[in-house]
This record gives C-alpha cells, structure tokens and sequence, in this order.
C-alpha cells in the first residue's frame, strides 16, 4: 500500500490507446511524490501549531515548579490544562501567540517529510516485493522508523528554534528559559554564532529516537489501516478514508513518543553556558532527572494537547496528501484522454465517426494473423459495444466528453482478450 500513491490501480500497457508513451498512461514521478510529501504538511501544520505551542508550554512548566521549589519560592502553576493553556496565551498574547514559531513549523514539515514521507514507499519496496503481497507490520515499522531518522536529521535545526520560540513568553505565564530571540532567522544566525552547526543539531539523537516510534508507527498504522479498509471492507479511496486513517494513526504515534517529545522538549529548550546544557547534560541525563524528579507520568505531560496537535495535524496531512495526488493524477488523465483522443480525431472536428473509431480499434486489436473477415467481424463487434456504452447521445459519434467511456470500454475488451490468452 503506497502512503503517497493510495491504492495501486492496475494499468494496461495499450500502445495504441497511448501511443506517445509506449501504451502507459502518465503516472506520478518522484518529483511529484516528494513535492506531495514536503507541501502538504507544511500547509497542514498552520491549522494545527496553536496546539503545538500550548504542548510546548505545558511540557516545560515541570522545569518552573521545580526551580521554584529549589528557591524555596512559591509554586504557582501557569497553565492548568490544554485547554487552559490556549486560553491563557489567546488572552495574554493574542492569536500571534499561539502562531509562536509557525515560520520553523513550516520549514521542519517541509523538511522533514520530504524524507519521512517520501522515501516511505521506495524503502518499503526495497524491503519487501509488492508481487509477494501485503508487506508484514514489521517492515513497515523499520520503513517508516529510517525515513522518520533522515527526516529528524534534516530538520532538527528548525525544531530547535520552534521549540524556543514557542516557549517565549512574559510574566506569570512564561515557562522555561526565555532565549530572547526576535525571529526564527534571528534565532538560527545567534545559535548558529555562539555554538557552530553542532548547536543547530542539539537534541538530534533524541529526535532521531522519537522518530523512530513516531514516525514507524504513524506510517506503518496509517498504510496498514487504509491497506486494509480499501481492500478488506471496499472503502473508496478519497478524502474520508484519508482523513479516518490520519486520524487513527496519530492516536498510535502520539502513545508511542509522548514520552521522548517531553525529554525533547526539555533539553531543547534548556540554556546552556560554554556549550554545555545547564540542566541536563544529554538526553539520557534528561530522561533520568525527569523520571526520578516528577515520576513517570511526567512523560505523559502534554499528552492530550500533543494529541490535538498531531491528531488532526495528520488527519490533515494525510487529505491533503490524498487530495493533491488525486487532483494531479486527474490533470495527468486529462491530459492523456486529450492526447489520446487528437490521435484518432484524423479530421479534427472533435468527434470520433465510426471510421475513426474502427480505425482506433484497429490500433487496439491485434489480429494475430487470423482471418480478415472473421478479424474485422470482431472489429464491428466492439464498435457497436462502444457506441452502446459510450455514445451518450446517440449521434453515433463519440465527442471528447464520451472519450473516457470509450477508453473504459476499450481497456475492459483488452483486458478479456489478454485474459483469453492465458
């Protein structure tokens, strides 16, 4: 099951019916593929970043109660729940603040699944041979979990800056440490000057490790359910399908890194002095001090907001997804129906007359080197068949609005021809 491509539709080589191609309809390219994969998110990612930024700011308002209790000051909670804190922030810092670091939210979708996305199917046909059918959970897992790593590797700086920026705030409601930065190209060229290219890649490792469950069980949920409801239970392959099955998935990934985005989260944002973190020294340092400070469900902090977030954030992702590829696959089967139907139009009047349409079949229908009469006999045989279910309005012609039934009816006859042979 192709995440990209949707359910594979089997296509006859018809050199006649498509002769500019060598019989093939035109077909998604990886350009196309990687091009889906990279923009649909990003676009997806503007609805769903308010969610993110209150995720952010509830993950780390541990760090405030604990620093708190240190200086033996009173601790105050900032944010009481999810939706507390979206209230919280809309009021204090209006709809831009809860837009806080939507320039790299953009950037890290864009980035990111140009890999996570887009090199899911050709990993996975590289693993496991669609002749062979339905490939195994595990293989999906491991394909979904490498794309998610390259995809972690290529936007890691971007989450870095998200993540502070997200965390900025003023008075009572900020948590974490307040990095001060003014903008996400501000933010970049600062940490880029104070710590190189390796402070653009702190926390690498964990996103890296968050993508390997994130990402292995969103792909691998996502392919598997869709694989299953369009051939097991017939679901048509459209926006509704996608939309359930984003959905459903987001509900497994968010369960299986929950606990690393709240680690992450923490160590990103931390501030460090002479390069080095000054609350916790690396992401294993962070897991140990958040377990043994908060206890476990520390890890789980955020979690119906990290929901909310990535829920529909891949709902969304994925419609849109299954949106553009149908939509360009649609343009790409005009295209080939209006090449196709210039070839057999010999007078270009925009119809096809009987002698035309016999002559398309002659193109179709390979004769074999039988008899002639018997040969055009069958010839006559499909004609009529075409007109019977293609020529809608019965003038015995067939105008470019009746074409795609024609080159249904024409791609049925071949295909119980080819059926015939075997």
């Amino acid at each position: 099951m192709s995440v990209t491509g949707g359910a594979a539709k089997p296509q006859l080589a018809i050199p006649g019916l498509y002769p500019q191609r060598g019989g093939k309809p035109r077909a998604l390219g990886a350009f196309e593929s990687f091009t889906m994969s990279a923009l649909a998110p990003a676009v997806a990612v503007i609805f769903t970043n308010p969610f993110d930024t209150a995720k952010v700011r509830l993950q780390l308002q541990g760090e405030r109660l604990r620093q708190a209790a240190k200086a033996g000051a009173p601790t105050e909670v900032a944010y009481k729940n999810s939706f507390d804190t979206i209230y919280k922030i809309y009021v204090n810092e209006g709809y831009k603040g809860l837009q806080k670091g939507l320039t790299p939210a953009i950037l890290r979708e864009g980035s990111k699944n140009l890999f996570r996305i887009g090199m899911f199917d050709p990993i996975l046909t590289m693993m496991h041979d669609p002749s062979q059918g339905k490939p195994p959970a595990w293989k999906r897992m491991v394909a979904g979990s490498l794309c998610g790593v390259m995809g972690a590797v290529s936007c890691n700086p971007f989450e870095l800056v998200k993540t502070r920026l997200q965390s900025s705030s003023k008075g009572k409601i900020a948590v974490g440490h307040q990095h001060g930065y003014t903008g996400t190209w501000n933010a970049l060229s600062t940490i880029f000057k104070e710590d190189g290219v390796r402070g653009l890649y702190r926390g690498a490792v964990l996103s890296m490790g968050r993508s390997v469950f994130g990402s292995g069980s969103n792909l691998a949920a996502y392919s598997m359910m869709k694989d299953h409801l369009i051939t097991e239970k017939k679901w048509a392959d459209n926006a509704w399908l996608d939309m359930v099955c984003g959905m459903a998935s987001g509900v497994v990934s968010c369960i299986c890194m929950n606990p690393i985005d709240v680690t992450r989260t923490r160590y990103y944002n931390q501030p460090y002095e002479k390069g080095v973190g000054v609350l916790y020294s690396n992401g294993f340092d962070a897991i140990k001090k958040i377990a043994k400070n908060e206890g476990p469900t520390a890890f789980y902090k955020g979690f119906f907001t990290h929901f909310l977030r990535i829920g529909p954030h891949f709902c969304l992702t994925f419609v849109f997804l299954g949106i553009l590829r149908r939509g360009v696959t649609d343009f790409y089967s005009y295209l080939d129906m209006r090449d196709s139907f210039s070839v057999f139009d010999k007078d270009g009047n925009g119809v096809l007359d009987e002698a035309e349409l016999r002559e398309a079949l002659h193109r179709v229908v390979e004769s074999h080197g039988g008899d002639k009469a018997v040969y055009e006999a069958l010839i006559d045989t499909y004609a009529a068949r075409i007109m019977d279910s293609a020529d809608v309005d019965h003038d015995h012609m067939i105008s470019s609005k009746e074409y795609p039934a024609m080159i249904k009816e024409v791609t049925a006859i071949v295909g119980e021809r080819e059926t015939k042979k075997r």
